[in-house]
């Protein structure tokens, strides 16, 4: 839910990555959110298909299998990694094992200094914004930027001198990958560069017989170097150990998911055309989509 309103998985991880480093949250916890935080960025995506081209069926239903292969290839790794966290306890493991080897980087307590240093008017600010406004106004700046990017790349992408090289890009497995993984590292939001296919998709510029999965998978490994600043600005070894879940988390997946590709489209092809074969099954997804983590949410709140 978190990462859906950030409409960022790295920023939102960021943010994990402090907490951890506060001691507001525990490793294992910090674990949970950073694998659940995946899921998290496919909102955007599948409410843009759904409230962009609900009355066109044809539309929605290649835009579709933008939004769909993103969403699909989160959920399903959170699944499997999310049973492996739980029943082994993997990722906690790699948490602690990279805590462990970052512990004996004398030099890593350097780094929040030197920050210090070259930021001295974070303190001066401080003292006159509270916390609380500080991060409102954060926030207001991160979505501003993310919302103008998209905005403007929109209007670069939807130029139709640029399909020729974007249906080149897409054409190969391998420039889809590297597209994904380049642009994410410049923007650090999975969710913003996939919306950006969605309209492509819908005018037909990206077929279906385009590789959208390995773009989905560079995107996510892009945004890992996002959250390993924010982790090594900390100097603190555990909230580099939560990078390392990060990182292992959209590795393995890229590694588990690109030799099913061709069985993976045929599915997301599958699922698109099921869901988008009326507006009232489009909005009972998307409306089950949003209400599941509110139920869930809701029950452990009322539990307290």
């Amino acid at each position: 839910m978190s990462t859906a309103l950030l409409h960022s998985s790295g920023a939102f991880d960021s943010i994990i990555v402090a907490f951890v480093s506060a001691g507001v949250i525990p490793l294992r916890l910090a674990v949970a959110t950073i694998l659940g935080a995946e899921v998290g960025t496919t909102v955007t995506p599948l409410t843009i298909s759904i409230l962009g081209y609900i009355r066109r069926r044809s539309q929605l239903s290649a835009s579709f299998n933008v939004s769909m292969t993103h969403f699909l290839y989160n959920l399903l790794t959170l699944i499997l990694f999310y049973f492996l966290e739980l029943s082994l306890g993997v990722f906690t493991r790699i948490a602690e094992a990279g805590k462990g080897i970052f512990v004996k980087a004398s030099w890593l307590s350097l780094i929040p200094d030197i920050l210090e240093l070259i930021t001295p008017w974070v303190d001066l600010l401080m003292g006159f914004i509270p916390g609380w406004l500080g991060i409102i106004f954060g926030c207001f700046i991160l979505l501003a930027s993310l919302w103008a990017f998209e905005h403007y790349m929109t209007a670069t992408f939807n130029m139709p001198r640029s399909w020729n090289l974007i249906r080149a890009t897409f054409m190969k497995p391998l420039r889809a990958f590297i597209a994904g993984f380049i642009f994410t590292i410049l923007v650090p939001s999975t969710t913003v560069m996939v919306s950006l296919l969605v309209p492509l998709a819908a005018s037909g510029v990206i077929g279906p017989e385009h590789y959208i999965l390995p773009y989905v998978l560079g995107a996510n490994i892009g945004t890992v170097f996002d959250v390993m600043i924010a982790a090594f600005a900390t100097g603190d070894p555990a909230a580099l150990g939560v990078w390392l879940v990060h990182l292992s988390n959209n590795l393995v997946g890229a590694l588990i998911f690109l030799p099913l590709m061709k069985h993976f489209s045929g599915l997301v092809r599958r699922v698109s055309n099921e869901v988008s074969s009326s507006p009232w099954r489009s909005l009972l997804f998307i409306g089950t989509y949003h209400l599941i983590p509110i139920l869930i949410i809701s029950y452990y709140l009322l539990r307290r």
